[in-house]
């Protein structure tokens, strides 16, 4: 899984520069009606993707950004592209960096996703002077991915000098590793990285960010494994066992953008866990919804619980706290495998 590291003067973080080929991202544009339908492009052929008839400018557009050792085969991605091509009003665009995001996690991987972060702001500031709407552009990412989204944010930020910046990005628990409590040796996705940045916790403190950094930071059960319905841990390292309570931000994520859900992932304002587990939460008027249909207009911390099974989302019941063994389908003795259809 992990490729041999060739060059050891390579430090933490990418203080000495790889060699990885960055020209190896492309860009993929899912236009439906199935995953299998859509175009590649290479990252540097941004002229090309804007001139494809499948992209429409004067919709919302998303660019989602993958975690470590993923590719356009992976689940996550399957998942999160039917869920946009159920609906008519965003394009969405993959970026694969795939061979990027493989091999060693400190020396490639991380490496690769600092590099290649302020290649992709370049082509994006290209593509927004040729047509495409920066007012309705979103990106999205996973993991490392999440990460990646905020060095994005800053370089589009930094290289227009502070004319243009990011509308919305979403972080689907951004990776841990190596992005806190190393004393800035890599910047975190924060609140500054875009006008708007929500964050969705699920594995806090081990593959996922154990604290509060962007405008509206989104704690699920908690924010931390377990997650409801996810097996007990095998702590074997990056198998889909230990990964489960971090894949649920993307589950949770696909959900709320999926037209086929009706009942939405429902939060309120609190100081902490445990304040919401005792009903002490900030009263702000109204519940916020969680993932695709945030409001841009908040802030702060918000907590919510979700169902152990698809559809996760609990509404308003999930405003107030349960205990887990009463949460739908939470046995922790399996993993999620495809979203349950719901019938129209």
């Amino acid at each position: 899984m992990h490729k041999a590291v060739k060059n050891k003067s390579r430090l933490l973080c990418g203080l000495k520069n790889s060699k990885a080929d960055l020209t190896t991202a492309k860009f993929i544009l899912y236009y439906g009606p199935s995953v299998a339908d859509s175009d590649i492009y290479d990252l540097h052929d941004s002229k090309s993707l804007l001139e494809d008839e499948h992209l429409d400018l004067s919709k919302n557009t998303v660019l989602y950004l993958h975690g470590y050792l993923e590719d356009p085969d992976v689940e996550s991605i399957h998942v999160i592209a039917e869920a946009y091509l159920e609906r008519n009003d965003t394009n969405l665009i993959v970026l694969d960096w795939g061979e990027l995001a493989d091999g060693n996690y400190i020396f490639d991987a991380v490496v690769n996703a600092k590099q290649l972060g302020p290649e992709l702001a370049k082509v994006l500031l290209e593509m927004f002077d040729h047509g495409l709407d920066i007012e309705k552009f979103h990106i999205v990412g996973h993991s490392l991915g999440g990460q990646m989204a905020g060095i994005v944010g800053r370089e589009i930020y930094k290289r227009s000098k502070g004319a243009k910046k990011i509308k919305r990005i979403s972080g689907l628990d951004p990776a841990f590793p190596l992005f806190y409590l190393t004393a800035g040796l890599c910047n975190h996705l924060n609140k500054n990285d875009a006008e708007f940045v929500d964050v969705i916790h699920t594995d806090a403190w081990l593959y996922g960010a154990p604290s509060s950094t962007g405008t509206a930071d989104f704690w699920p059960n908690g924010g931390k494994t377990l997650q409801p319905g996810c097996p007990k841990r095998n702590y074997k390292m990056l198998s889909d066992n230990d990964l489960s309570s971090h894949r649920r931000s993307w589950w949770f994520w696909a959900e709320s953008v999926s037209d086929r859900f009706p009942i939405r992932f429902e939060a309120v304002s609190s100081k902490s866990w445990d304040d919401f587990k005792m009903k002490k939460t900030i009263e702000t008027g109204s519940s916020v919804v969680m993932g695709h249909n945030c409001p841009t207009n908040v802030h702060g911390d918000f907590y919510l619980q979700t169902n152990g099974v698809t559809p996760f989302a609990r509404g308003k019941e999930g405003t107030i706290y349960v205990e887990p063994k009463e949460l739908l389908g939470n046995n922790n003795t399996y993993e999620i495998t495809a979203p349950v259809k719901v019938e129209q």
